[in-house]
């Protein structure tokens, strides 16, 4: 069990950000049109094992190379933009202008390639869907540090969603809805309240 300093640590947390944090879910729940979707779809493949930073980088000045462009024009506007991976990220975008989208994440998880659970999530989440853990290392190390779980497992579909669920759990004991304790306990490592 973990110290009372560390959960008062982690409210004081909360207390400091949750407006900028419930500012951004609200900005999450906007409408948007099928090529602002597509952009954030993009965002999600470019922040996948880099930063969120480094994706809203990208997409700044990417321009409409992901709607018209072919892979190797992709590639070529993502290398120059000194996008880690480019050359994968530009064949997961080009592919998935193909895939007809479903705001479900197994679905999303199996048919965009360079989606797993995590993007999945992410990028449910940044449409306005509510209720989606994305676990990335900041989270993970964050529940190996309250103990909600003993060590950090293998990331797969089935983990993923007993992590989540563990997550869930822990979010209830605290009193902070999941979608904000997602920001709260990334934003503790990360600095700061980014999408």
């Amino acid at each position: 069990m973990k110290s009372s300093q560390n959960y008062a640590e982690l409210y004081q947390h909360y207390e400091k950000h949750k407006d900028t944090i419930a500012l951004r879910l609200k900005e999450f729940q906007q409408q948007r049109s099928e090529k602002e979707i597509f952009q954030e779809l993009c965002f999600c493949l470019l922040a996948a094992n880099t930063s969120s930073r480094m994706a809203m980088r990208v997409m700044d000045s990417v321009g409409d190379v992901i709607f018209t462009g072919s892979e190797e024009e992709i590639r070529d506007r993502l290398h120059s933009l000194s996008c880690r991976f480019y050359n994968k990220r530009a064949e997961y975008i080009f592919l998935a202008r193909s895939v007809p989208l479903k705001f479900d994440r197994m679905y999303l998880a199996e048919n965009i390639k360079g989606f797993g659970y995590k993007e999945s999530s992410h990028f449910l989440r940044n449409i306005g869907h509510s209720g989606y853990a994305i676990l990335d290392k900041h989270v993970l190390r964050a529940m190996l540090e309250f103990g909600v779980i003993k060590k950090i497992p293998a990331m797969h579909a089935k983990n993923y969603l007993l992590l989540e669920k563990k997550l869930e759990n822990f979010s209830k004991k605290l009193g902070i809805r999941m979608d904000e304790l997602d920001f709260v306990l990334w934003s503790r490592k990360g600095g700061e309240i980014l999408k």
